[in-house]
């Protein structure tokens, strides 16, 4: 008889980090023998990844041999748009379910902490006591989950799955050149709390407009860029609706700048160099893993003249033998993360 899993996580946003992530773990589990499902992930994708469609949670934990949870800031209340909000008591009630019901659970690639609420503290801490491993992307999520409690025997510390595209998707990239732009803020209302975020965003509009047949405006969701402006009229939109159409654009550009995480991740595993004013700490850490912390700057405390220099090193920036190591390195400890899903 066939095994199954069923793959729980962010995936109704349909955005290209969770996409991604959902994608990679059921590929490794399809190489494993299993049957498997990643509930809520658009059907285009798992056409493409030759899984099941599963277009809502029905009974796929009952029914599964092995339950995953993953990946993204599932185990944070910070990282989303509004803080305090989280996907953690979904997780804690899927991974609970998993174990009561005899099932394999585990939890991998994702970020944990901080947190804001008590609520989503407990949570995790229950998440970690139902999964027989918990994968963290990075040594600040150990650490936070080793504050709360969690015996660090069950966790396991790793790199973002997200760094292993080339591993998990076999696509022919489109050669562009162009420097890939996203800068979408609209729904992260605390950032506008810095008085230079509109000049900010005035300079990227301006930069895009100046610059439109050597730069492509991305979007890691259906929606057009926010910086797309009639002075920018003709210049290549890259906004993702599936992975088998998203993933050989965004791997033929030279450069990213982006204010989002997974953008700069999945770039950089596409050996992409990428640079970010963000808006949540965790890309701050995926730089400092990929040792470039000079490459993000934090947008609640940005100027214009970051803007400026970020995109001028982009114009210029080449991907080098250090960074091919640092990748190999980096996908090595992504590896880990899959290791003992099985």
């Amino acid at each position: 008889m066939v095994k199954k899993a069923v793959v729980i996580g962010p995936y109704r946003r349909h955005n290209l980090g969770d996409d991604l992530v959902g994608a990679i773990i059921a590929t490794h589990l399809k190489r494993r023998g299993y049957e498997a499902s990643v509930p809520l992930l658009g059907k285009v994708n798992t056409d493409w990844l030759g899984i099941e469609h599963a277009p809502g949670y029905g009974n796929r934990i009952a029914q599964a041999d092995t339950v995953v949870l993953g990946g993204g800031g599932i185990l944070s209340d910070t990282s989303g748009p509004n803080p305090g909000m989280s996907y953690a008591g979904i997780i804690a009630r899927a991974a609970l379910r998993g174990t009561l019901a005899g099932k394999k659970t585990y939890v991998t690639s994702v970020g944990a902490g901080p947190w804001l609420l008590e609520a989503s503290k407990m949570y995790t801490v229950l998440v970690a006591l139902a999964a027989e491993k918990v994968g963290v992307r990075d040594s600040e999520s150990r650490r936070y989950l080793s504050e709360l409690g969690v015996d660090g025997r069950n966790i396991v510390e790793g790199a973002d799955l997200a760094l292993l595209s080339s591993d998990y998707l076999e696509f022919d990239r489109v050669a562009s050149n162009k420097i890939g732009m996203q800068f979408d803020l609209g729904v992260f209302k605390d950032i506008l709390g810095n008085p230079n975020v509109d000049a900010i965003r005035r300079a990227v509009k301006t930069y895009a407009a100046e610059h439109k047949d050597a730069v492509a405006l991305v979007s890691n969701s259906e929606r057009d860029s926010q910086i797309l402006s009639t002075a920018a009229e003709g210049v290549e939109l890259m906004n993702y609706s599936s992975l088998q159409d998203f993933m050989p654009r965004l791997a033929g550009l030279k450069a990213i700048f982006t204010s989002h995480l997974h953008l700069a991740i999945v770039a950089y595993s596409q050996r992409i160099p990428c640079f970010s004013l963000y808006v949540r700490e965790k890309t701050k850490r995926f730089y400092g893993q990929i040792g470039y912390p000079e490459r993000a700057i934090d947008l609640s405390t940005a100027k214009v003249k970051d803007f400026e220099r970020l995109i001028a090193a982009a114009e210029n920036a080449q991907w080098t033998d250090e960074d091919e190591a640092r990748l190999q390195e980096l996908q090595t400890q992504a590896r880990t993360l899959l290791e003992f899903v099985k």
